[in-house]
């Protein structure tokens, strides 16, 4: 199940004893524990009734005597295992064996919160989990329900976006084009723009443009664009630019890479006949972006695409390898670009 089935189940007061939470939205996992507390944690109890272990190889026994011991004055205890406590990589037999058997018949009166970023579904963990528990998986939110949750946290704080200053601030985010990108980070970007705006109801374009300004991949997808369009010096100056502000030639290289990968996905999409929408949805971005993307692309043959992503490999090989100044291969992979 995802956060919004798990949400369902919280509402009908459908809570189970024992949960794996998967994925790498652990921002939004962590949201949960706490809607989970309030339904089965009295008020004010909270730090009697919660016990979170995140030590790296913790405490077999003594995670399992706190799962057994009764909850005070609440209807549950709560025990977190985090993902730094890497429950997955439980070697000792006996240990797997007691903790499946927990698992197996979860006390009534404990809620187990158990974090497994990629779980090993082959393990015997992951099975008994699989038969007895609920698994919860947090993955990146799509264009649809990133702009449901934005709409969700701007409804608590009494501000408005219009439509275009939503697609600006989804776009300033990076949250959909950037994989490390988080809730978390798209949630401070929010209420630095509720901070700023202050009593007023209406958030701008002018408002988003300077509290979220440019990023080096804003930057990134121009000069690409003036390299495709055969513009050499202004993608140069580009370019010259970013070392100005202090980046790493490796570092622009691989956004660059990134957005011809990106671009090439984009185009086979199209090509099969997919309209913009459901490129979008296949590519879990909004559908302004892949439009925007295919716009900058459009007359770029998908053939030079190919080649740019081998060409691409090669370079990152020889310039991890130290077989070509970094300098010299990102200014190269430009002009094959160009």
């Amino acid at each position: 199940m995802n956060y919004k089935e798990l949400n369902k189940n919280i509402k009908n007061k459908e809570i189970g004893p024992v949960y794996l939470f998967t994925g790498p939205e652990y921002y939004i996992g962590h949201m949960m524990e706490k809607t989970l507390m309030s339904k089965v944690v009295s008020k004010g109890l909270e730090v009697l009734n919660l016990n979170i272990f995140a030590d790296k190889n913790p405490d077999i026994s003594e995670i399992l005597a706190t799962c057994e011991t009764l909850p005070l004055m609440s209807e549950k205890r709560i025990v977190i295992i985090r993902e730094p406590a890497q429950i997955g990589k439980i070697s000792d037999k006996k240990d797997i064996d007691r903790f499946t058997a927990y698992l197996e018949k979860p006390s009534p009166t404990t809620l187990l919160i158990i974090y497994w970023e990629q779980p090993d579904k082959r393990k015997k963990l992951y099975k008994t989990i699989q038969k007895k528990g609920m698994i919860v998986n947090f993955e990146k939110l799509d264009a649809r329900d990133l702009e449901n949750w934005i709409k969700r946290r701007l409804k608590i704080a009494e501000k408005t976006l219009s439509r275009r200053e939503m697609e600006l601030f989804i776009q300033r985010s990076l949250y959909l084009t950037n994989e490390n990108k988080n809730m978390e980070m798209v949630d401070h970007d929010l209420n630095k723009m509720i901070d700023y705006v202050g009593d007023r109801g209406d958030i701008t374009k002018e408002d988003i443009l300077l509290i979220m300004p440019q990023t080096i991949e804003d930057g990134v997808f121009k000069m690409i664009d003036y390299a495709m369009s055969g513009k050499k010096g202004q993608a140069l100056n580009m370019l010259n630019q970013f070392y100005l502000e202090g980046e790493s030639p490796f570092g622009v290289f691989s956004l660059l890479l990134r957005q011809v990968r990106m671009l090439l996905m984009v185009k086979i999409y199209t090509q099969r006949g997919l309209p913009a929408k459901e490129v979008a949805s296949e590519m879990k971005l909004a559908p302004f972006i892949v439009n925007k993307i295919f716009k900058n692309g459009k007359d770029y043959p998908t053939d030079n695409l190919w080649k740019l992503m081998v060409i691409g490999a090669d370079l990152d090989a020889q310039m991890k390898k130290g077989e070509i100044d970094q300098n010299f291969g990102l200014e190269l992979f430009l002009m094959k670009i160009a």
